[in-house]
């Protein structure tokens, strides 16, 4: 067949279309303005169909040709051309819609039924700040090994190992989840298993009860903002998990009562948990509810009133002196240590930091007939702390008087 050379007919002098046939219904159509398709005519059920190829010189003959024998080869099968390539071109549409970051966001839709607001908030900023630069619009059955590998590596580089491991654990998780929703058909996440050196298990750095009187005196003389101290305050008058006191919102506390309930979605164990109040507790909440009135948070970021970071503590630390020395959970674990010592029973302890038995009749139990001595031990600790902060000697309870 002369391709190169073809030219549309002439009809009383004028060009026409004109077809050129290269056999078992394989032809080129020539347009009147000289432009030349592919075009394969073909049956399939009885009727005659049409499917283009391409324009010449795009696709030359013998790929025409080899365009030709795949699509008679579905007719053999019972399969139209035509439809399969629409089916072809959906399917790579939708292949370019479904990123990495559309299948993070519907995989963090479904944790929400199950996860605390802020242990969500934790996993959509480390996708955030570590993930979704890096590979947020690549097609999620394209990423390879070596994609997670980029994202990893800079975090070993900067010595962040613990970060390395919970970003690895949650890419994992979303392409697991691709797995099982259709859209991979493996993880390539297996392959980066022992590429990286694994983080040292430490304990939350903590100060003890014994280290709490010269922090005191730190965290008073620390000129932060009052929604950072109210939440380091918090922890030591509640004993509360730092998310806790930081997605706290106003709604949640009947400070007349002195009680905080914290919802069952926002808790680890996903049960209601009623705090007691300090007397030292009421005014500066009420001040910050002044303060704050415009954020849905009791203590939110001093930035924009969103919910506080969960660094906010570590930062406060930090510039406090205590960087290394002290956490958001060795505070907690601060107070748990010193209730202990101060006789109290271990069970209305646990109860108070929300460590109470799964089973629920005992944690029921637990939260109604202990409220009021969980009350009486909290404001026992409260003045406690307000004497090691003037620096009096503070004589132990006897068990006898903390049961």
């Amino acid at each position: 067949m002369a391709v190169r050379g073809a030219k549309p007919a002439l009809k009383d002098g004028v060009p026409v279309d004109r077809k050129l046939h290269d056999g078992r219904g394989l032809y080129l159509l020539v347009r009147a303005n000289g432009v030349k398709h592919w075009r394969l005519k073909y049956y399939i059920g009885g009727r005659e169909r049409l499917l283009a190829l391409g324009e010449y010189p795009d696709v030359p003959l013998a790929r025409a040709r080899q365009k030709a024998g795949e699509a008679r080869n579905l007719v053999r099968e019972g399969v139209d051309p035509v439809q399969h390539g629409r089916e072809q071109k959906a399917t790579r549409v939708n292949a370019t819609q479904q990123t990495f970051a559309v299948i993070v966001e519907e995989w963090l839709g479904k944790k929400s039924k199950k996860w605390t607001e802020g242990h969500l908030e934790q996993n959509r900023q480390s996708f955030r700040d570590y993930v979704l630069p890096k590979i947020g619009t690549r097609a999620v059955a394209s990423l390879t090994a070596q994609d997670i590998m980029r994202v990893l590596e800079p975090l070993e580089a900067a010595g962040k190992l613990e970060t390395l491991r919970r970003v690895r654990q949650r890419v994992g998780a979303v392409l697991t989840y691709s797995v099982q929703t259709g859209r991979r058909t493996d993880n390539p996440i297996r392959d980066t298993q022992g590429a990286f050196a694994a983080p040292t298990r430490e304990h939350f750095a903590s100060i003890g009860p014994k280290g709490l009187p010269e922090f005191l005196k730190a965290l008073e003389a620390y000129a932060g903002h009052p929604n950072t101290l109210g939440i380091i305050r918090m922890i030591l008058w509640t004993g509360s998990r730092t998310g806790e006191v930081r997605g706290a919102t106003p709604d949640e506390f009947d400070l007349d009562s002195a009680v905080w309930r914290i919802p069952a979605e926002r808790m680890k164990k996903r049960r209601v948990h009623v705090v007691p109040l300090p007397k030292q507790a009421i005014p500066v909440l009420r001040e910050l509810i002044k303060l704050n009135a415009d954020s849905h948070y009791m203590f939110p970021s001093p930035m924009n009133q969103s919910m506080a970071s969960e660094n906010i503590v570590l930062q406060a630390l930090k510039r406090m002196g205590y960087g290394g020395k002290l956490t958001g959970h060795g505070l907690r674990a601060a107070v748990s240590t010193g209730l202990e010592e101060m006789g109290y029973p271990i069970e209305i302890i646990k109860t108070q930091l929300s460590h109470a038995k799964d089973n629920l009749t005992d944690a029921a139990y637990l939260r109604g007939v202990h409220l009021e001595r969980r009350a009486e031990m909290m404001q026992v600790w409260a003045d406690r702390l307000d004497v090691m902060l003037t620096g009096a000697k503070v004589l132990p309870l006897k068990p006898a008087s903390a049961a």
